[in-house]
């Protein structure tokens, strides 16, 4: 069985809601539409959607498969599109997955600049702490600080990426500066809970080697911005990258401390599927960033 005109049936009802509105979009008959989403169903073994008189319902199974669909969809369209020579401009819709803390920061200046030269392209930025699955949920890129667990992704490097501890003037003032990170457990820590192991906070000495510090706090979050404001009135200390910090440190409503013991430094990288075809819209987007953020 020959999947893709089924599959691209299927990825058409999911798309406009109906058997009807599909058929029409697709240019063939409501019978024909039905007929190719029960061969499909069949094929696979399961049922995709459930039928009522007024609406369609995708199954679980239904979910799954269609944000493969999309995905195919996409790519045949692009494939397509590639070698028609009046239509080389990247376009059409790209997802974007993003920590808050960057969406905070720096993204917000890239993605207008990015769509300045490329207006054919729409955005849709998913905004989390979560590690996303790309194919799962749809993804074109994610943005992500740490290390690349997923060998089936491909990961690009945007910037190096170092994080520092601070807190405002005024609790240092109050609280005193640490001097080494054991003291720190006297401090109120501010603590961001989407880490593999958010109550150890690491370090390293002159000599290279690791400390692992357990801390304590009376705030937890997923969210940075969060744990950023508390810290910005005086409520803790916390750890964040140098983008997300950075006004605050120059405008000196932040205070780094135990510089000489600065946290392990990661990188900032765009994370995407790793396919024979990358499309045009991800390569533009990618390239476009390390280019801008390339200082």
């Amino acid at each position: 069985m020959n999947i893709l005109p089924y599959l691209e049936t299927f990825s058409a009802v999911v798309e406009n809601g109906s058997f009807t509105a599909a058929a029409k979009a697709l240019g063939i008959s409501k019978p024909v539409v039905s007929k190719q989403v029960s061969l499909l169903e069949r094929h696979l073994g399961v049922q995709l959607l459930h039928r009522t008189t007024r609406r369609l319902h995708l199954t679980h199974a239904g979910e799954v498969f269609a944000n493969y669909s999309h995905r195919i969809m996409s790519d045949v369209r692009e494939a397509e599109q590639s070698v028609l020579p009046l239509q080389n401009e990247p376009q059409g819709q790209l997802r974007i997955s993003a920590p808050e803390s960057l969406a905070m920061s720096l993204l917000p200046e890239v993605l207008l600049s990015f769509q300045q030269q490329f207006p054919k392209i729409e955005l849709d930025i998913h905004v989390s702490g979560r590690l996303v699955d790309l194919v799962e949920e749809g993804i074109d890129v994610a943005l992500r600080v740490g290390k690349l667990e997923d060998s089936s992704l491909i990961a690009r490097l945007l910037m190096p990426c170092d994080f520092h501890v601070c807190a405002s003037p005024e609790y240092l003032k109050k609280h005193g500066k640490p001097k080494h990170p054991s003291e720190l457990v006297t401090h109120n820590c501010l603590i961001y809970s989407q880490t593999s192991n958010p109550d150890n906070w690491l370090f390293r000495d002159d000599q290279g080697t690791s400390i692992s510090i357990k801390v304590n706090g009376n705030l937890r979050s997923d969210t940075g911005n969060i744990l950023m404001n508390a810290a910005l009135n005086g409520n803790g200390i916390f750890i964040a990258p140098t983008f997300m910090i950075a006004s605050a440190l120059e405008e000196r409503r932040l205070e780094t401390v135990l510089d000489q013991y600065t946290p392990l430094t990661t990188g900032l990288y765009a994370v995407y599927p790793n396919t024979k075809l990358v499309s045009t819209k991800v390569r533009a987007f990618v390239d476009f960033i390390v280019e801008a953020w390339s200082n």
